[in-house]
């Protein structure tokens, strides 16, 4: 969409609590990597959910990492409750 010169585009992505720890987020990693779910790229969120760092990935199948990474414990957060933070 490209409105006022300016173009715009909507991605699904996953928010994802990840253990704040050193190696935390090489735990994440490690999970999808074994499922060879790619991840196309991750950032940082602000707001923190709990003592957990929150970080938000772009991979290639959401459904897919919501599940592998539920089964293995790692808690991924709705997009509804992102607001409430």
């Amino acid at each position: 969409m490209v409105e006022h010169g300016f173009s715009a585009s909507q991605t699904e992505v996953i928010a994802v609590e990840v253990p704040d720890h050193p190696g935390g987020l090489a735990e994440v990693l490690e999970i999808l990597q074994a499922e060879k779910i790619n991840v196309e790229y991750m950032y940082a969120f602000v707001e923190k959910a709990s003592d957990d760092a929150l970080v938000i990935f772009r991979v290639g199948d959401p459904n897919q990492a919501t599940a592998v990474l539920a089964a293995a414990g790692i808690n991924v957060i709705p997009a509804e409750n992102l607001y409430q933070l």
